[in-house]
């Protein structure tokens, strides 16, 4: 939880803030809300493939980042195969 911290320690908005230290306590959905409310919305997009939560990965990706769909919708095909 330390190193989480420190990583943290110097950002100023309070929001991207808030969006880890509800990352950190695993409440996704907080987490990704004050993620796009943030100065880096795309940082709800990176926790959600970090997670492998593939369905929220693509409707964030459609919204903020539509060149990332083909890398992602991969990533979740792959995922899928293994299953």
């Amino acid at each position: 939880m330390v190193w989480s911290l420190q990583s943290v320690k110097d950002i100023e908005d309070r929001n991207l803030i808030g969006g880890h230290l509800a990352m950190f306590k695993g409440d996704f959905n907080l987490a990704q809300d004050l993620y796009l409310q943030s100065t880096k919305p795309a940082t709800a997009l990176e926790m959600r493939r970090d997670l492998l939560h593939w369905d929220q990965a693509l409707h964030l990706a459609r919204k903020l980042a539509p060149e990332q769909i083909p890398f992602i919708s991969r990533e979740y095909a792959q995922q899928l195969e293994f299953t």
